[in-house]
C-alpha cells in the first residue's frame, strides 16, 4: 500500500502541475475569435510559474524525509488553495482588452467571454491539492531516501581511550601516517599506491 501511495500522490502533483502548466497557457476569456487572453497574460506569468514551482516541489519531496516531505507538501498545499482562491476570477483590464481589440478591429465596446481554461486551472490545482493531502497523510510509511547513505559507525579496529570511546588523537595519528583506522589489521588491504 504504501508503493502505491507514494506513486498516487506524486502522479497527482506531477500531473497535475503539469496540467496548471498547461491549462494556464490557454485562453480563459475571449472577445472575438482572434482576441483571446491566457491565464498567463491575465496574471501576468503569476499562473505559469506556480505549476512550475510544484513541480520543483515534487522532486524536492523525492529527497526529503517524511517531516521535510510534509512540510513541502503542506507549502504546496497552501499555494494551491490560494490558487483555486484568486487566481481564475481575474479578468483581464478594460484598457488591456481595448488595446487587444484595436489590433484586429475598431469596435468601440467589447462583450467578454469566459471560455474553459479557467475551469481546467482549477481542477489541475484541485489534483495538485490531493497529491500533497496524500503526502501529508502517508509520508511517515514511505521509505526513505536518505536512509539509504548512512551507515553504523564502527568501531572495530579503532584506537579506543581510557573511557572506552574512540581516541581522537590516535585516530588522527593513524591517519597521518596513511593508514585507516576503522579497519582492523586483517582486513588493512596493505599501503596504497
Amino acid at each position: 500500500m504504501s508503493a502505491r501511495t507514494r506513486t498516487v500522490a506524486f502522479a497527482l502533483l506531477v500531473l497535475g502541475a503539469i496540467a496548471v502548466v498547461a491549462m494556464a497557457t490557454v485562453p480563459w476569456y475571449y472577445v472575438d475569435s482572434r482576441t483571446r487572453f491566457s491565464g498567463t497574460a491575465i496574471t501576468g506569468g503569476v499562473a505559469e510559474v506556480l505549476g512550475v514551482a510544484v513541480l520543483a516541489g515534487s522532486l524536492l519531496m523525492l529527497t526529503l524525509r517524511a517531516t521535510g516531505r510534509r512540510i513541502v507538501a503542506v507549502v504546496v498545499g497552501v499555494i494551491s488553495i490560494l490558487a483555486v482562491i484568486f487566481l481564475p476570477w481575474q479578468r483581464p483590464d478594460s484598457d488591456e482588452v481595448f488595446t487587444e481589440l484595436r489590433k484586429t478591429s475598431l469596435a468601440s465596446s467589447y462583450q467578454l467571454h469566459a471560455t474553459g481554461g479557467s475551469i481546467g486551472y482549477v481542477v489541475s490545482w484541485l489534483a495538485v491539492l490531493a497529491g500533497t493531502v496524500l503526502v501529508v497523510r502517508y509520508a511517515n510509511r514511505w521509505p526513505q531516501r536518505a536512509a539509504r547513505f548512512e551507515r553504523t559507525p564502527t568501531r572495530q579496529g579503532m584506537p579506543l581511550g581510557p573511557d572506552g570511546e574512540p581516541d581522537a588523537a590516535e585516530i588522527w595519528k593513524a591517519i597521518d601516517a596513511g593508514q585507516d583506522p576503522t579497519q582492523s589489521q586483517e582486513q588493512d588491504p596493505g599501503p596504497r599506491a
